[in-house]
């Protein structure tokens, strides 16, 4: 088969550059170009946001925007699906992640019968093994369809890798806290934020807690993640019963707090901000790094500010960059090690024309991004890779004149909410830059082939 483009992975992040180009009438013309998506699912959507038992960093007028300023019929047309209004009715709060998972399935089921329906394909089921750089410029991928152990290849000019991040245990090995990484000392009672965030990672957490001996977990992390498995923690049957100082979040940088004006900010005596703080365009306080919604009012708990009631089962630790004892105390005398420590992409294999393996900027370190500020594939001399972009969690991209924000902020955004707006919309005029440079295949002819197994790489 041969299309224009192929996204590789159908989560929230695969959807985001055709939701944002139905915001801005750019689908309809992406779908005529011809396309496909490869999802290993039986489903696509949701990904795994829907397996989290916590709550959304977003809010839930937030979330549905993608539906209701949406000027496309097919996605205009979801405004009253139930889902959809169960989401909207949390307003200007946070929504339970497994309700943000059917709604991003509702999405999924739109975007697939227009695809369909389009003469376009969504192969289910199928996995990506490799993408193969092929001499006329286009990419030719091999995907693994996994009811059978068959072998099929699409060919494209362009591929979006949408496959979701993960934590490699190897970055704790490398990774130091307070002087000292956190494998292998911790083994034995280490859990990372992916599954300490999910209900059986917080049962395993109660388990371990109630044979252990000081009854106290470690958290080690400064993102809003780190602060979302505290309040899990907390918000669990066994973290009711906790003392104080019970739980301790070891953090390098310092933790900000949002507010939505600096006087809103100063008005509750918080004022641990300067003018490259605020950012230019909205005049949020922390726009980008301070924390949201509930992350937010924890913080806010522990350290006292804006009348919050208090929450004495957290303790906050900030860690020194070279050793730090304090630190190393806490983590040895926890029953439980949580690493909230972020993720790392989980990149397809690239391949070169001869068949030499293509390797990418980013690294299990995390200090270096699978993308640059325009979503593009980044080889290991941090060139981009033409055709190739990325988008997601782990990918690391940044980009202040797309995003915004603060000045004195450094990282990457992880929103859903960007993804289906300014990041995803990035992707979706980058789609059409280019001049095909081979005849396109119409898409049932091609899918027929596929079903044959014709294909050979």
């Amino acid at each position: 088969m041969i299309v224009n483009t192929l996204i590789v992975g159908g989560g929230p992040a695969g959807l985001a550059p055709l939701i944002s180009a139905s915001r801005s009438g750019l689908l309809d013309r992406i779908l005529a170009d011809g396309i496909v998506l490869a999802e290993r699912g039986s489903t696509i959507g949701a990904g795994r946001i829907g397996r989290y038992a916590i709550n959304s960093d977003s809010t839930g007028n937030t979330l549905t925007s993608c539906v209701t300023d949406n000027p496309h019929p097919t996605l205009a047309a979801l405004r009253e699906h139930p889902v959809v209004q169960a989401v909207a009715a949390y307003q200007g709060g946070s929504v339970p992640l497994a309700l943000v998972g059917e709604f991003m399935m509702v999405l999924g089921d739109a975007l697939r019968d227009l695809m369909i329906a389009s003469g376009n394909e969504v192969l289910l089921g199928h996995e990506a093994i490799s993408s193969k750089k092929l001499s006329d410029g286009f990419w030719r991928t091999k995907l693994r369809r996994l009811s059978d152990g068959n072998d099929i290849f699409v060919e494209s000019r362009f591929v979006v890798m949408a496959t979701g991040g993960h934590q490699p245990r190897s970055y704790l090995e490398r990774r130091s806290i307070g002087g000292r990484p956190l494998l292998p000392s911790c083994a034995g009672r280490l859990i990372q934020s992916d599954e300490a965030l999910t209900a059986a990672g917080l049962a395993a957490i109660g388990d371990r807690l109630a044979k252990g001996r000081s009854q106290r977990i470690a958290i080690v992390g400064s993102s809003s993640s780190a602060m979302a498995c505290a309040n899990a923690v907390l918000q669990s049957p066994f973290g009711r019963e906790l003392s104080a100082g019970a739980v301790t979040l070891l953090h390098r940088r310092p933790l900000h707090i949002f507010y939505p004006s600096a006087a809103e900010a100063l008005a509750d005596g918080y004022d641990e901000f300067g003018s490259e703080d605020i950012c230019p365009i909205s005049g949020f306080v922390f726009r980008l790094s301070g924390l949201r919604l509930e992350a937010r009012d924890l913080l806010m708990a522990v350290r006292g500010i804006g009348g919050r009631p208090p929450e004495e089962r957290l303790r906050l630790q900030q860690v020194g960059a070279d050793l730090d004892r304090r630190a190393l105390e806490i983590l040895d005398e926890a029953d439980v090690v949580i690493a909230a420590l972020g993720y790392r992409p989980r990149a397809l294999p690239l391949l070169a024309p001869s068949g030499r393996r293509l390797e990418v900027f980013a690294d299990d370190t995390g200090t270096r991004p699978l993308v640059d500020s325009e979503c593009r594939v980044l080889d290991r001399h941090g060139a981009p890779i033409e055709g190739l972009f990325g988008i997601g969690l782990g990918s690391g991209f940044f980009s202040r004149e797309l995003v915004g924000g603060e000045l004195s902020f450094s990282g990457q955004t992880n929103s859903l909410w960007q993804w289906q707006n300014a990041v995803g919309g990035l992707i979706a005029r980058q789609l059409q830059t280019a001049e095909v440079t081979k005849p396109l295949e119409p898409t049932p002819i091609a899918a027929k082939r596929i079903l044959l197994g014709l294909q050979s790489f």
